[in-house]
Formats: structure tokens, C-alpha cells, sequence
């Protein structure tokens, strides 16, 4: 049942997109919606649907953000500590970092730099079809893995885009 209202609620996204038609919703400026966590000027959400990364983008892009970029020390913890805060346990969840377009060129699905990791020992690997990457690999770390692959996710807005 939560499948198919998922899947509905996405239809109906990308059909206001593209006839032009769409909710209209007012925001205090500085705030993040209900249901978003704030760290500085983004806001992060946890989403506990077993998606493909692909499609865990979309749904982050439908609400107005991305899988989840990371930075620093301090919001790869925090992003860690919403999953578990959500889910009850630090699972494994898509952020939006890939090397699809080339091998061991990791990209953020948002454009922004690339400018800290918290890989797990002998990760990412160089071989196979390991192209996006989870968060809470073994607990805690990073980890490269198949994009088929169907886990919950984070996005992440920033405040100054809505």
C-alpha cells in the first residue's frame, strides 16, 4: 500500500511539473518544513522507503532538494544521528554521492565540491558495479555499492532555495 501511494504522490510531482500546475506553500524564511532537520543554513529528511538511488534523487529533487551532500565532520554525524533519531538504528541509507559518469570520480548529485569523506577501510572499490554511496556501512562508515540497490535515504535543501 505505501508503495503505491509513493509511487502516486510521484506521479502527481512530476505531473504539476510539467503542466506548470502545483501546491502553493507559504514559508517562514529560515525555517525547514516540518519533518526536516536544520544544521546551519540546510535542512536534511530522512526517508524510510527502500528506493534505487535514481530514484531516491528524484524524490529529493520532487521536494525541493538532493541526496544529501556531506562536507564535514560535524554533518556527517549529524546525518547519521537523523537515521537512527527515524529509523531506530543507524541504517544504511543512500547520500548523494556517485562515480557513475567515471570510475573512482566521485561526484555530489547536488554540484557541490567534494571536499570530505568517511570511507570505510578498502572503499570505495575500484572494481565492479559499486557506482553510489550509503551512509552507516558497517555501523558507521561510507561504502560504495550498486545503485540498484534498495535502501532508505537523506536529502538535503538548502534554506536560501525556498
Amino acid at each position: 500500500m505505501a508503495y503505491y501511494l509513493h509511487l502516486l504522490l510521484l506521479l502527481c510531482g512530476i505531473s504539476g511539473l510539467l503542466t506548470g500546475t502545483g501546491a502553493f506553500v507559504i514559508k517562514r524564511a529560515n525555517e525547514c518544513p516540518p519533518e526536516w532537520t536544520r544544521l546551519d543554513k540546510r535542512c536534511f529528511l530522512f526517508v524510510n522507503e527502500r528506493l534505487r538511488f535514481s530514484f531516491a534523487e528524484t524524490f529529493c529533487n520532487l521536494v525541493g532538494g538532493n541526496l544529501a551532500s556531506i562536507h564535514n565532520s560535524l554533518e556527517n554525524e549529524v546525518v547519521r544521528h537523523i537515521i537512527a533519531a527515524k529509523a531506530g538504528s543507524f541504517e544504511r541509507s543512500w547520500i548523494g554521492l556517485q562515480d557513475r559518469i567515471a570510475e573512482g570520480s566521485f561526484i555530489w548529485t547536488d554540484g557541490t565540491e567534494f571536499d570530505f569523506n568517511d570511507w570505510a577501510n578498502n572503499r570505495p572499490r575500484t572494481t565492479g558495479n559499486q557506482d553510489c554511496a550509503e551512509i552507516n556501512f558497517q555501523g558507521e562508515r561510507w561504502s560504495d555499492r550498486n545503485c540498484n540497490g534498495r535502501i532508505p535515504f537523506v536529502c538535503a535543501k538548502d534554506l536560501d532555495l525556498y
